[in-house]
């Protein structure tokens, strides 16, 4: 594995295989990752697109990790996505009701900021 910064300052960690790019290793690093199985840094943004795509199945099938990086992804606008509080909530939502402890703070903590401000 190799790392480099793209024009994001997110850390972009290149993987070798396709087994490393699983939403459950993925949700448990760190946000700031975007990881990909390319070797060249100019393909890093198909590679984010790929990996939001490959959260959104995962996380349509019912993995709680995959529907907290999701919340996670549209409410700090990583992923090449939006920042979009509605959607960050339903996603959060669906993983905290599975049970995702993360998901519940993170929850809590963005629902408090916005009756805040």
């Amino acid at each position: 594995m190799s790392l480099s910064l793209n024009n994001s300052n997110q850390r972009v960690v290149y993987a070798e295989t396709q087994d490393e790019l699983n939403p459950k290793t993925l949700a448990k690093s760190d946000s700031q990752q975007v990881y990909t199985t390319n070797s060249t840094p100019e393909t890093a943004s198909n590679e984010v697109r790929n990996a939001m795509w490959y959260y959104l199945r995962a996380a349509l099938r019912g993995d709680k990790d995959a529907q907290y990086q999701m919340g996670m992804s549209y409410l700090k606008g990583e992923l090449s996505l939006d920042r979009s509080y509605v959607l960050a909530e339903r996603w959060l939502n669906q993983a905290s009701y599975q049970g995702h402890e993360a998901a519940k703070i993170e929850l809590e903590k963005a629902l408090t900021e916005i009756s805040i401000s």
